[in-house]
C-alpha cells in the first residue's frame, strides 16, 4: 500500500479508505475489474502504483511554460564503458539526435549524463595530446638528425625511450589486475627521463675512446641519476594508494630498461659525433657562454637552498590547494547547458547523489531504507530534497509487510468488509490468510531498468535528488549507521586529496633521499648543492604555475615529481662531468634534454584541458629552472677516485 493510506490507517481513518473504494466501484472512468477486486478488495494498488510512479521521477509528459517536455531515461550495460565502447555509443546517440532534429525543425533535445561529460573530456584530451605527440615526435627527430647528421643515434634514442616504455607496461601487467589509465599516462612520462641517459652517451666524441671508455665515463652518473630517481618513485610505492603504486612500479622498471638498454645495447651501436655547426650546437654555445658568467659562492648557494626549503615549507601549509574534479576537466559548453535545461524542466538537481546502505541480509537492508524515508520524510515536504527512492518503496521488507496486513484486517476488513461485500455482485475473499511474502529477485530487478541499480550485492542504493542542504541530510541520517549520503563529486574529489596529500610527502621524501645520496656522493658541501637545483626547480615551479592560474592539486603534485626527478639528472650529470673533463659535452647533453622534455611536456601547456594544462606548465617552468640552476648551483666538486671502483 501506498504511505499516504498506511498513515491514514495508523491514525484510525479507515473510512476514507473505504469510502474511496466504494466510489471507484461506481465511477464511470474506473479500470477496476472483478478479478482485481477479488486479490484487492480495497483497491489500495492503484494508489500504490501512483505513489510510487512519483517516487521514481517525472515520466510522461511535462509542461514548462508554454512548452511540453518528454523526459527519456536509458539504462546503460555494464560492459558499455568496459569494452571502450562508450565514445561509439555516444556517437550514435548524438547521430540520432541531428537527424531527428534535421526532420523536425520546431523540436529541441537535450541530454544529460556521466558518460556524455566523460566522452567530451576524453575526446578534448586526446586531440591535444596527439597533436601535441605529433609535434613533439616531429621536434626530437628533427633535432636529433640536425645535432647528429645521421640517423643512428635516433634509432639509438627510441630504442632507450621504447624499452623503458615496454617494460613499464610489462610490469603492471604482471602485477596488477588492472592498470589505471592514469598511471599510463604518467608512467609514459618516463620518456623525458630515459632520453637523457642516451644523450648523456651519445654527445661523447668518439676521439675519447671506445665505446667501452665513453661509457664508464657516464656509468656513475647515470647509476646515481637512476638511484635517485627510483629513491623518489618508490616513495609513491609505500603509499597506501594502488594508482600511486602503479606509477612507481611503471616508473621503476621503464628507467631500469632504459639504464639497461644504454650499458647493453648503445655501445654496439656505430658512433656518430655532434657536428658542431648545427643550429642546434650553434644556439646552445650562446646560451652556454652567456649562463657560465653567472657564479654564486658556497656560502650565497647554502643560503639559496636554505631559504628555498622554507618557502616549500610554507607553500606546503599554507598554499590553497583545489582536488575539486570539476575543475580537471574542458567543460562542454552544450553539455553544460543541456544538464541545465533538464534539471528546471524536471525540478531536477545537478549533482547526482545517493544513499548507500550496506549490511549482508537483504530485510535489514530494507528496513533500513524504511528508517532513512522516515528520517527524510520532513525534507521531503519541506522541499530540501526533491524526491527519493530505493527498492523497498517497491518492495518493503517482511515486517513492513506484516504490518501492512495486519492493519488491513483491523483497520479495513474487521470493520469495513461486510459492507464492502454487500456491495458487490460476486463474492470477494477478506480473509487474513497467511501468504508467502514479496521479496526481491535479482533476475527480475535486473530486467527493470528503473530497479537494477539500486541493489548490488550486499549493498542498496536510494536515489536521492535535487538536495539542497547536503549536510543536512547526513545529519537527519546520522543515527543509522549503516546508511550513509554519497557525492559522487566530493568522493572522488576527496580521493583526489588523499592522493594529492601522499604523493607531497612521497615528493618530501624522495628531496631527503636524494640529499643523502648526494652528499655521499659529493660530501655536505657538493651534495647540497646539487640537490638545490631540483628543490629550487620546484619551488619557482609552484610560485610560476600559480601566478599564471594554476592550482595545486594531485596532477601538479606528479607534474613536481618529474621536475624532481629530471631536474636531479639535470644537476647529476653537470657535477660527475666535473670529475671526467667532459663538462662541454656534458651541458650540451643536458641542453639537448631539455629541448626534449619541453617538447614532450612543456607543449602540453597548450591544451584547452586544464588538467593538462596545468601539467604542461609546471613542467615547463620546473625544468627550465632546473636547467639554469644546474649551471649555478650544481658545480659541486667530485673526489678522485678511481672509476672502476664505483
Amino acid at each position: 500500500m501506498s504511505q499516504k493510506d498506511r498513515d491514514a490507517l495508523i491514525k484510525g481513518d479507515g473510512k476514507r479508505l473505504f469510502q474511496r473504494a466504494l466510489q471507484n466501484l461506481y465511477s464511470p472512468s474506473s479500470l477496476i475489474s472483478a478479478q482485481s477486486l477479488k486479490s484487492d478488495p480495497f483497491s489500495l494498488l492503484p494508489d500504490f502504483l501512483s505513489d510510487l510512479g512519483a517516487k521514481i521521477g517525472q515520466s510522461g509528459l511535462v509542461m514548462d511554460g508554454e512548452q511540453f517536455a518528454t523526459p527519456i531515461i536509458l539504462t546503460l550495460p555494464k560492459d558499455v564503458r568496459s569494452n571502450g565502447q562508450d565514445a561509439n555509443w555516444v556517437s550514435q546517440v548524438n547521430d540520432t539526435i541531428t537527424t531527428t532534429l534535421t526532420a523536425n525543425t520546431g523540436l529541441h533535445i537535450a541530454k544529460t549524463g556521466q558518460i556524455f561529460f566523460a566522452v567530451s573530456e576524453a575526446s578534448h584530451a586526446r586531440d591535444d595530446v596527439q597533436r601535441i605527440a605529433i609535434i613533439a615526435t616531429t621536434g626530437v627527430v628533427i633535432m636529433v638528425i640536425a645535432v647528429f647528421m645521421s640517423a643512428l643515434p635516433l634509432v639509438a634514442t627510441l630504442l632507450t625511450v621504447g624499452s623503458g616504455l615496454l617494460a613499464g607496461i610489462t610490469a603492471l601487467v604482471v602485477v596488477f589486475d588492472s592498470i589505471h589509465a592514469i598511471a599510463l599516462v604518467f608512467g609514459a612520462s618516463l620518456i623525458g627521463i630515459s632520453i637523457d641517459y642516451a644523450l648523456h652517451y651519445l654527445v661523447l666524441p668518439s676521439s675519447t675512446g671506445t665505446a667501452s671508455a665513453r661509457l664508464a665515463q657516464i656509468r656513475p652518473g647515470l647509476r646515481l641519476g637512476l638511484l635517485t630517481t627510483a629513491c623518489g618513485f618508490a616513495a609513491l610505492a609505500v603509499t597506501p594508494t594502488i594508482l600511486l603504486a602503479q606509477i612507481s612500479l611503471y616508473s621503476i622498471a621503464g628507467l631500469i630498461a632504459a639504464y639497461a638498454t644504454v650499458v647493453l645495447i648503445l655501445p654496439v651501436l656505430p658512433c656518430r659525433d655532434v657536428r658542431n655547426q648545427s643550429p642546434v650546437r650553434v644556439l646552445y654555445e650562446r646560451i652556454n657562454h652567456a649562463l657560465l658568467k653567472v657564479r654564486i659562492g658556497p656560502a650565497q648557494r647554502l643560503s639559496i637552498l636554505a631559504a628555498a626549503i622554507l618557502g616549500l615549507v610554507a607553500m606546503a601549509v599554507y598554499l590553497p590547494a583545489n582536488d575539486d574534479i570539476a575543475a580537471l576537466g574542458h567543460g562542454d559548453a552544450a553539455l553544460i547547458n543541456d544538464a541545465r535545461i533538464i534539471g528546471q524542466t524536471l525540478g531536477m538537481g545537478g549533482n547526482l547523489q545517493f544513499i548507500r546502505i550496506d549490511g549482508d541480509n537483504v530485510q535489514d537492508r530494507l528496513e533500513t531504507a524504511e528508517a532513512v524515508r522516515t528520517a527524510l520524510e520532513p525534507f521531503l515536504r519541506d522541499g530540501v530534497v526533491g524526491s527519493l527512492f530505493g527498492l523497498a518503496d517497491v518492495i518493503p521488507s517482511i515486517n513492513r509487510q506484516r504490518e501492512n496486513r495486519d492493519l488491513v484486517a483491523s483497520e479495513l476488513v474487521d470493520p469495513y468488509g461486510a459492507k464492502l461485500q454487500a456491495a458487490l455482485p460476486f463474492k470477494i475473499s477478506t480473509d487474513d490468510t497467511p501468504s508467502d511474502f514479496l521479496e526481491p529477485d535479482q533476475g527480475l530487478l535486473a530486467s527493470i531498468p528503473g530497479l537494477a541499480n539500486l541493489q548490488q550485492g550486499e549493498t542498496d542504493i536510494m536515489r536521492i535528488n535535487a538536495v539542497q542542504n547536503p549536510d543536512a541530510i547526513r545529519n537527519a541520517i546520522a543515527d543509522i549507521h549503516s546508511a550513509r549520503l554519497i557525492n559522487p563529486r566530493e568522493t572522488i574529489t576527496a580521493q583526489f586529496g588523499q592522493y594529492r596529500n601522499w604523493a607531497v610527502l612521497a615528493l618530501a621524501a624522495s628531496l631527503i633521499a636524494a640529499g643523502i645520496l648526494a652528499i655521499i656522493r659529493y660530501g655536505i658541501l657538493g651534495g647540497l648543492s646539487v640537490l638545490a637545483a631540483p628543490l629550487i626547480a620546484i619551488l619557482l615551479a609552484v610560485i610560476g604555475a600559480y601566478a599564471v592560474g594554476v592550482t595545486v592539486n594531485f596532477f601538479a603534485v606528479m607534474a613536481l615529481f618529474l621536475v624532481f626527478a629530471i631536474g636531479a639528472d639535470y644537476a647529476i650529470f653537470t657535477a660527475e662531468s666535473q670529475h671526467h673533463g667532459q663538462q662541454d659535452e656534458t651541458r650540451f647533453a643536458v641542453f639537448l634534454s631539455l629541448i626534449s622534455s619541453i617538447l614532450a611536456f612543456g607543449l602540453l601547456a597548450t591544451s584547452s584541458v586544464p588538467v593538462v594544462n596545468a601539467i604542461g606548465t609546471i613542467i615547463s617552468i620546473g625544468l627550465t629552472c632546473a636547467w639554469v640552476l644546474s649551471y649555478w648551483m650544481g658545480s659541486a666538486h667530485v673526489p678522485d677516485r678511481n672509476t672502476d671502483n664505483r
